[in-house]
């Protein structure tokens, strides 16, 4: 593999690089270049992507705020409901958080005898 700095390219001042490689299979040769700005990459010769089902996620979740934001233009009630939903999740999501920190800190005071004691006596 080869790479190299593309000279007339960068973004907010992040390089962008050019690889070379070889297919194992028929030798011959892929380029590609990084793309800082997606955090992706661009193909620019001799293959082709492989499919990615996160790129299908992020399309599927971006139709899906979209139905629901035209879903609730016209109706009123819809979006309290949406809106009531969003803030229980928010609350079961702060209370889970809140219950993995209390027990860090139960654990936290562990100490290593304590450990050792547990251990040996059980």
């Amino acid at each position: 593999m080869r790479k190299e700095t593309v000279l007339d390219e960068d973004y907010l001042g992040l390089q962008v690089f050019r690889f070379y490689l070889k297919c194992y299979a028929c030798y011959s040769e892929i380029t590609f270049k990084t793309d800082p700005k997606n955090h992706d990459y661009i193909v620019e010769g001799g293959g082709r992507r492989n499919y990615e089902p996160w790129r299908d996620i992020n399309a599927a979740q971006e139709k899906m705020q979209q139905l629901k934001t035209i879903e609730e233009q016209g109706n009123t009630m819809k979006f309290l409901e949406n809106k009531t939903f969003d803030s229980k999740r928010e609350m079961d999501i702060l209370d889970a958080l809140d219950e993995i920190r209390n027990a860090n800190k139960r654990n936290a005071n562990v100490t290593v005898d304590d450990l050792f004691l547990h251990f040996y006596t059980n």
